[in-house]
């Protein structure tokens, strides 16, 4: 069986940096699908299921942003890798905020590449490899279980609406943009 080709998701609420990005991804290391803002990305994630290999988000948007992104995927969706990519904030302060990796805006064809070559070949290991896969699934099952029954929650997750409630309990303020 072939893997066929990787898909990155890349939330940017500016279209230039997604329509560049797709350039230097498309078609030689991967598919790039877009979202304008978290929430779209959120629901892309939620309507394609496992088809997205890693996303690539910018940390300061209008709504939810890619912190809110990054909290709800590590919770709900920890088999899916996320980098985090911003023009404002600096590699140091986030290193200490997100264990995800990052890239600082501007940033290179070979730069952007070498950040998702390992992520991508995580995902597709993932995505080819039955034993791992379902290993995944029954990890984020679990995980989803527990909190579901913590909850008392028993249908699918809302991506969207976990990240607003996050972001309405969440103590501190965001980074300046």
């Amino acid at each position: 069986m072939t893997a066929g080709p990787a898909t990155a998701l890349v939330i940017d609420d500016e279209s230039l940096v997604r329509r560049l990005v797709r350039r230097m991804l498309e078609p030689e290391v991967c598919r790039v699908l877009e979202a304008g803002d978290g929430e779209a990305g959120l629901r892309l994630i939620e309507r394609t299921g496992d088809t997205i290999d890693v996303v690539l988000t910018d940390l300061l948007m209008p709504g939810l942003d890619g912190y809110d992104v990054v909290e709800v995927l590590a919770t709900y969706r920890p088999d899916l890798p996320v980098a985090c990519m911003s023009g404002f904030v600096s590699h140091t302060s986030v290193g200490r905020q997100l264990a995800v990796p990052f890239i600082p805006k501007p940033f290179s064809a070979e730069g952007l590449r070498a950040l998702l070559a390992p992520l991508l070949a995580r995902a597709q290991a993932l995505r080819w490899q039955p034993r791992l896969r379902e290993r995944a699934a029954d990890q984020r099952g679990v995980a989803v279980g527990l909190r579901g029954a913590a909850r008392g929650i028993r249908e699918p997750v809302d991506l969207v609406a976990v990240a607003h409630e996050l972001r309405r309990t969440r103590a501190g303020p965001r980074p300046p943009r």
